[in-house]
């Protein structure tokens, strides 16, 4: 075997999406249930839960409300190749839940990845679409507080943009 294979195999076994079958070299079998594998898995998703929490307040307080954290997390680990520099994976991990099945999910990450680029002075417009009323929702969710189990639902959109004076504003669409 290739030392690119190998890599490959090894990298799939720490994101969870490589299964060892019986034709595996035993040395991936030994390494696919070793308490090192395990306790390395478990650093990595620490470190990404630490970085996020500071980044994403927003959703990660959204996907800890609604206990989709931990699976977010997991498939995000799993499915992208993930930067090592702390300052693109709030990017990326905002980006890959833009078609999140919650709706809500959907509409605060893209909120929040947009607001991120109009403080670092990216010079386009962003709208984010909302099925409720996203100031109640954003406003529960800077404060750490309970979301309102029934916000109003209607058709909303955020504008989000660095020349706004608070980067962003809400409408009714």
């Amino acid at each position: 075997m290739d030392l690119a294979a190998h890599q490959r195999i090894l990298l799939g076994l720490l994101r969870s999406s490589y299964q060892v079958s019986e034709d595996d070299d035993e040395y991936f079998h030994r390494v696919a249930n070793s308490k090192d594998l395990q306790e390395a898995r478990g650093n990595i998703y620490l470190w990404r839960v630490y970085v996020l929490e500071r980044t994403c307040v927003l959703t990660v307080a959204l996907l800890r409300q609604r206990r989709g954290l931990a699976p977010a997390l997991q498939a995000f680990i799993q499915r992208h190749n993930i930067s090592p520099f702390r300052e693109f994976q709030p990017l990326a991990f905002l980006a890959s839940l833009a078609n999140h099945p919650d709706h809500l999910v959907a509409s605060v990450s893209q909120f929040e990845l947009a607001l991120m680029k109009a403080r670092e002075g990216d010079p386009a417009c962003r709208v984010v679409s909302w099925q409720v009323e996203p100031s109640g929702v954003l406003k529960s969710l800077a404060q750490d507080a309970p979301l309102d189990p029934e916000p109003p639902s209607g058709a909303y959109v955020t504008r989000i943009c660095r020349d706004l004076p608070f980067l962003f504003e809400i409408e009714t669409a």
